[in-house]
């Protein structure tokens, strides 16, 4: 056991004591002072974005100061993050605070980042003035959250490790405009696995959520937080005070924490009803429109259908957006169809077109004007009525084939008796009726002959008794607890292991939970309040061999203190930690 512990304490005594004097000889000879700041790049466009990053390097354990920023003339920032870091060498406590700045620049040519300051025990401590090469970008960026402006947060985010909140961009609008919701999750702790988002039931309101979200990094109430943004189209449909109901995002429960909801608060919008003395023609559309119209072709003939194409485009819920009203052309048939609808996000706004495709059907020869089409509808922008009006359309249409059959077919009467019609092919691409055979024929064999059939009925038979039995191994179960859980312990760690691999937390406190929970379930009884001694002999006593019962306590050392063994930021040192737990936990499950 002792050769086993050395193992472990020797690296970590050398971590405490050895290396941070020889890190302290290698900084003296590098001579390092106390704010440094970098860059990863000093040559970018404007589509790209830079990182500086600042070191402070700081006497006090208890904070080291924060760096003030220069005027980041042509740079924007749209993300920060910090990390610290403390050593202790020969008594005397240091502690090293990075700060990584995500700068995006928006204008060209070589920008100068100047001097990074700090104030230490009174005096001010400056670094050099970085010059940054600044090429023009295609302009395919991402946006910036917000459209770049910075989010300011609830007045009740006050530190907490997670937090929710919601708002709209437009708290009095018309009705038909759109509004755009959003909801914010707020973390500053890692979770254990994906919450669940549930957005409210928006009445009142057509909606549609738009695809994907934005993830970012803020700073606030003293705490770096992550992120994440969800964001809903809104059209109110009714006008006057409106309440959108909360959403809620549920936090899932792991094996060691439990789960909770979070619920942001009713959001509150007063509908404006459109301004009276609407146009004639106004059928409620509220937007920014274009109209177009064109006939294809533009030389027809009589009878020969034609087809009229009118295109409805611009920002607006093009989805529920009222049809133009059609006039009406003497001599001519018309038929209506569905229109086509595409509609997209683009830059926070719901854009897109609404096709329509009438079919004409001149009934003389001549010259025809296709009459101009009215489109009416309410500008919010403007906060005035517009009316879109296309060119008129000339049409030429010559004689048709007086020998054609007309385009749209007669109905044909019924046949009685013995009587025969005969159906004559118009064209290669109409085909005769398959015609009906005298006699209807029977199935060769009756289903009762089919073994298949009698099968079938032995299903039920065979479901009811795996019910009966599935309900005897529950009542089983529940009279067993300590054997449920036993039994489920290894396949519970096994999760546990996977979730924490995968999760960017502090590896070496999980693998220490996760053997210390499937002991728990494992010998039906807790041990975390054990001492090591303890719990080596009552493994002992279960049947484990010292050796494994040591190997336990050795890997409970090893997650108590491998956070501070050398190495420890490495993610390979955490992932080799826990896979030595779960080679431990299939030998224990062998033994136990």
């Amino acid at each position: 056991m002792i050769k086993s512990m050395t193992k472990y304490l020797l690296p970590l005594i050398l971590a405490i004591f050895v290396l941070p004097v020889v890190g302290l000889g290698a900084a003296q000879a590098q001579g390092p002072g106390p704010i440094s700041a970098t860059v990863d790049r000093t040559a970018l466009s404007t589509d790209e974005t830079l990182l500086l990053t600042v070191t402070v390097n700081s006497a006090s354990i208890l904070s080291a100061p924060s760096p003030s920023l220069p005027d980041l003339q042509g740079f924007q920032e749209v993300g920060s993050s910090t990390s610290s870091q403390i050593s202790i060498v020969n008594g005397d406590i240091t502690s090293q605070v990075v700060h990584v700045y995500r700068l995006q620049p928006y204008e060209t040519g070589n920008l100068v980042i100047g001097p990074v300051s700090v104030v230490l025990g009174g005096q001010t401590y400056s670094t050099d003035p970085i010059v940054v090469r600044v090429s023009q970008g295609t302009g395919s960026r991402a946006p910036a959250p917000s459209n770049g402006q910075p989010v300011v947060p609830s007045a009740e985010l006050s530190g907490q490790d997670l937090f929710v909140e919601a708002e709209v961009d437009n708290a009095t609008p018309y009705v038909g405009q759109q509004v755009v919701y959003t909801f914010r999750f707020y973390q500053a702790v890692n979770l254990w696995d994906q919450p669940g988002y549930e957005p409210p039931s928006f009445t009142g309101f057509w909606s549609e959520q738009q695809p994907g979200q934005q993830e970012y990094q803020a700073q606030a109430a003293g705490n770096i937080y992550r992120v994440t943004e969800v964001r809903t189209v809104l059209f109110p449909s009714v006008v006057g005070p409106v309440t959108i109901d909360p959403a809620r995002l549920t936090i899932p429960g792991g094996i060691f924490q439990s789960g909770r909801t979070l619920q942001t608060k009713p959001v509150a919008l007063d509908v404006q009803p459109l301004p009276p003395d609407a146009p004639a023609g106004f059928d409620g559309a509220v937007g920014q429109f274009t109209l177009t119209a064109g006939v294809e072709p533009a030389q027809g003939m009589v009878n020969e259908p034609l087809t009229w194409r009118v295109t409805l485009s611009g920002q607006g819920n093009l989805n529920a957006a009222p049809d133009p009203i059609w006039p009406e052309i003497p001599g001519w048939r018309s038929f209506e169809s569905q229109a086509t609808v595409h509609t997209e996000i683009s830059d926070g706004q719901m854009v897109g077109s609404r096709v329509y495709e009438r079919l004409l059907i001149p009934g003389a020869a001549g010259e025809f004007t296709i009459p101009p089409l009215e489109y009416v509808f309410f500008d919010p922008a403007a906060g005035q009525y517009q009316t879109l009006r296309t060119e008129p359309i000339a049409v030429s249409v010559a004689p048709g084939d007086p020998a054609a059959p007309a385009s749209q077919p007669q109905a044909r009467s019924s046949l009685t008796g013995d009587q025969v019609e005969a159906v004559e092919q118009l064209a290669i691409d109409i085909r005769h009726l398959k015609p009906v055979p005298a006699s209807l024929g029977s199935s060769a064999e009756p289903v009762t002959a089919s073994g298949l059939y009698w099968a079938a009925w032995a299903f039920p038979l065979l479901g009811a008794a795996g019910y009966f039995a599935w309900q005897r191994r529950q009542r089983y179960w529940q009279r067993n607890l300590g054997l449920a859980r036993s039994s489920q312990a290894r396949k519970k760690a096994r999760k546990a292991l996977a979730r924490a691999r995968k999760q960017k937390g502090d590896a070496y406190g999980a693998a220490g939970q996760i053997l210390t929970a499937y002991l728990a379930d494992k010998l039906d009884r807790p041990v975390a309040g054990l001492t090591h001694q303890a719990l080596i002999n009552l493994l002992t006593e279960r049947g484990v061999p010292g050796d494994l019962a040591e190997r336990g306590e050795v890997l409970l050392v090893a997650s108590e203190l491998g956070r501070f063994a050398p190495g420890a930021g490495d993610p390979g040192h955490a992932q080799g930690l826990l896979q030595e737990v779960d080679v431990l936990l299939g030998s224990l499950e062998k033994v136990l």
